[in-house]
């Protein structure tokens, strides 16, 4: 037996409204985590705005990361370095 056309239309209209249903919560969920001004005088953020301050917000902590990476294999480097001056000085 086939649904009646607006029983098919009630059925898309409900998976739409939860699907942005998550969706909305997966984006209050997200900005919970961003480092943004919260606060009951600051506006929430659009969609957009929260994706785009989330791609920021990754990549700069990538780049952080990479930056510590670079430290680490200079000190590794400089330690290395030292150990085998002393290595030849004895």
């Amino acid at each position: 037996m086939q649904m009646s056309d607006q029983g098919v239309r009630l059925s898309i209209n409900l998976r739409e409204r939860c699907r942005m249903h998550d969706l909305n919560e997966a984006l209050d969920d997200l900005r919970a985590v961003i480092p943004y001004a919260h606060g009951n005088s600051v506006r929430k953020l659009s969609k957009i705005a929260t994706l785009l301050l989330a791609k920021n917000h990754i990549i700069m902590q990538a780049n952080a990361i990479e930056d510590l990476r670079m430290i680490i294999h200079s000190l590794q480097r400089q330690l290395a370095a030292q150990q085998s001056s002393r290595c030849e000085a004895n």
